[in-house]
């Protein structure tokens, strides 16, 4: 990896930005189709079913949101140190990151299994919505451990600039879960349950593997699996800076609970609707998740070697070419909206209301390129907390107060979800904006805290 290490340090930042960034992208699609086949499968046993695994997939967000913002930690750390050339401190942080995710995930795995039928109820779910939720989501959570292993490693290779061995592992495990979906579905005849089960097998085996392939070494990075024992001063960091992100996740992940808490009372069609949309969606605007993904690691690595100038043209490059593949992606939502929908389901009521969230949705998903690029900004620099605030402020401080406005205050009805979603994006790129013109970024808070020596 050091032919991209000189890339991302020296190199031309077009070349190095779309190096990292197109692997993230085609990892992203292969989840976004991962997901699509989820549904494809589960849409032919009933809307119900589509419903039931969109409602608690928050749920499960939720789950891995604190993990997730560790392993952003422990990839601003990483690449940071990469970039000043302390390899050993880059080890120890990896090695802190497979420790927390570890008892994490099986402290997570256990409550989630215990407490699946409260959250469910608590969450407004009743009838065949309610026994389908309860069923799916239990098992899903069996996965939570091996998900945070892949979720390291992940961090751990994008930190890097390795993005093609999570995109061969990813790809793996999503082909494996498109043929393990109709086969315990249909053939062993196990509905919504066998489609739990195909994702959690899917999982597993791919998971073992990044920890094995860490454990022999990965370019700058090896660890050791069986070695559990705490640096006090690593974790202390990891979870100092990885807090606000997990907390900015938790938020956003707690905020879709409540989102699907408000749809779930127009009815089981549009919760389907709302779940389809989001999946479709998420195909839309995966540039700008590759992009800014790609800047975290660029900003990590050059501000580890003092090149904050650098770092600027990076970020400004990088909004340019999100946008132009935002623009794309949005105008093929636009004109094929009701096509994509009825491809998950034949319900009048659900293409109508997905047809209507997925327009909604191109007007301004385009503005995801500047929030993102926001994101991958500060996540790099280790200025996590502006990045929760960031991510957070979306959902609690933008989209829900506007979903209760345009609830209580029209009689748009579910339509007020889909508007209230869409402005939200604009809303929040432009508060992005604003807050990377304060320069906040520019002082890498690794360095801050002295990890650096």
């Amino acid at each position: 990896m050091e032919k991209n290490r000189q890339l991302i340090l020296k190199g031309s930042l077009v070349r190095a930005i779309l190096t990292l960034a197109i692997p993230i992208m085609l990892n992203n699609l292969i989840q976004s189709l991962y997901n699509l086949g989820d549904a494809f499968w589960v849409s032919r046993i009933g809307d119900v079913q589509v419903a039931a695994v969109n409602f608690v997939w928050p749920v499960s967000f939720f789950t891995i949101s604190f993990a997730t913002g560790i392993a952003v930690a422990g990839a601003a750390m990483i690449s940071q140190y990469i970039g000043a050339n302390q390899i050993a401190d880059a080890n120890d942080t990896a090695q802190q990151l497979y420790i927390f995710a570890l008892f994490f995930g099986i402290i997570a795995c256990t409550f989630g299994m215990i407490f699946t039928p409260a959250i469910v109820k608590l969450m407004g779910a009743k009838g065949l919505l309610l026994s389908e939720s309860i069923l799916y989501l239990r098992i899903i959570f069996i996965q939570v451990p091996f998900l945070f292993m892949m979720n390291i490693f992940l961090a751990i290779n994008q930190a890097q600039g390795d993005t093609i061995t999570p995109l061969i592992l990813n790809a793996s495990s999503a082909i494996l879960n498109i043929l393990l979906d109709p086969i315990f579905i249909f053939v062993f005849n196990m509905g919504i349950s066998g489609a739990a089960w195909a994702t959690v097998l899917s999982m597993v085996p791919l998971s073992l593997f990044g920890i094995f392939r860490l454990s022999k070494g990965l370019n700058y990075i090896k660890i050791k699996p069986y070695d559990l024992r705490f640096n006090l001063q690593k974790m202390k960091m990891l979870i100092r800076i990885g807090i606000p992100s997990s907390l900015g996740s938790s938020g956003v992940a707690f905020g879709f609970i409540i989102l699907f808490g408000f749809v779930v009372q127009y009815g089981d069609a549009a919760v389907a609707a709302l779940g389809i949309g989001n999946r479709l969606n998420s195909l839309a605007f995966m540039p700008a998740i590759g992009v800014g993904a790609a800047l975290t690691t660029i900003t990590g690595q050059n501000l580890g070697a003092n090149q904050v100038e650098r770092v600027a043209k990076a970020y400004r490059i990088s909004i340019l070419l999100a946008l132009i593949f935002l623009i794309m992606t949005s105008s093929i939502l636009w004109f094929f909206a009701p096509n994509l929908v009825s491809i998950f389901s034949s319900t009048e009521e659900v293409i109508r209301h997905g047809t209507f969230y997925l327009r909604a949705l191109a007007m301004t998903t385009w503005s995801i390129s500047f929030f993102n690029c926001a994101l991958g900004l500060l996540n790099g620099s280790g200025h996590t907390l502006h990045a929760m605030f960031l991510d957070a402020s979306r959902l609690w401080l933008i989209r829900i107060p506007l979903i209760i406005i345009l609830g209580n205050l029209t009689s748009l009805g579910a339509t007020a979800v889909w508007y209230a979603i869409s402005i939200s994006n604009l809303v929040a790129a432009t508060v992005a904006i604003i807050l990377i013109l304060t320069g906040v970024w520019k002082k890498t808070k690794v360095r801050d805290l002295h990890i650096l020596k």
